[in-house]
């Protein structure tokens, strides 16, 4: 017999030292003006469902069928109460990988109901994304860790990918030799900066630390130059 599971996930940089900030999170609710960076999918019941004492009376949507901003952050604030909670609990475990710390917690599709902490995590993305960031969480963990999706912390590969990218491509012309110099130093932001030992020490520190002989890559080994030596030569 097999059981299918549910599985409920929040992720945050792994390098983040602090916790989660509920508090930011919360301050950052209060200030949000515009309802319709909330998601969910049917305001009504939802916000009702989080707010079970509100009478059935109180009108929650406008004649649009929108969220009414301060039942929305009503809803909101009771799901970052929530979240706090699930956390904390051992109904909550996490991993670590490709740089993302992954809370998560889960329940049987069938034959069971969801933990608590699951539903708390479902109902993180309803929030608006200004709020999460807040808080630390990054919505989408399936793209690389970086500044464009959320990332508040070190500078990672893609980051300098993008820094290089941008720079290039923002620019009408390419001046050479000085190209090279801030590229360089944006690369030394994750690795050790292009320039700072000569081309065969430089290869052999990063054969060395990464236990990876670029050379060995059809796609590197076009960008070892050929005053790097070969492997031969750097024995």
């Amino acid at each position: 017999m097999s059981s299918s599971m549910l599985i409920g996930t929040l992720a945050v940089p792994a390098d983040r030292i602090e916790p989660p900030d509920f508090d930011h999170g919360r301050r950052t609710l209060e200030e949000t003006d515009d309802v319709s960076q909330f998601t969910f999918d049917d305001p009504d019941n939802e916000i009702r469902d989080l707010l079970p004492d509100l009478h059935h009376t109180v009108e929650v949507t406008d004649d649009h069928g929108q969220p009414i901003l301060a039942y929305a952050q009503q809803a909101g604030a009771a799901i970052i109460d929530s979240l706090e909670e699930a956390l904390a609990s051992n109904q909550t475990s996490f991993l670590v990988v490709a740089g993302y710390e992954i809370y998560f917690s889960a329940g049987r599709s069938w034959g069971g109901a969801p933990t608590d902490a699951a539903d708390a995590m479902w109902d993180a993305d309803k929030l608006p994304e200004p709020v999460l960031l807040a808080m630390g969480f990054i919505r989408d963990y399936s793209k690389p860790l970086a500044r464009k999706n959320g990332n508040p912390g070190h500078v990672t590969d893609t980051d300098v990918v993008d820094a290089i990218a941008l720079g290039l491509g923002t620019q009408p012309q390419w001046s050479g030799a000085d190209e090279l110099q801030w590229i360089a130093d944006a690369v030394g932001a994750v690795r050790e900066r292009p320039g700072s030992t000569e081309p065969a020490q430089y290869l052999r520190a990063f054969t060395e630390q990464h236990a990876f002989d670029p050379t060995s890559s059809d796609f590197l080994a076009q960008y070892v130059s050929h005053d790097a030596g070969t492997d031969n030569d750097r024995e």
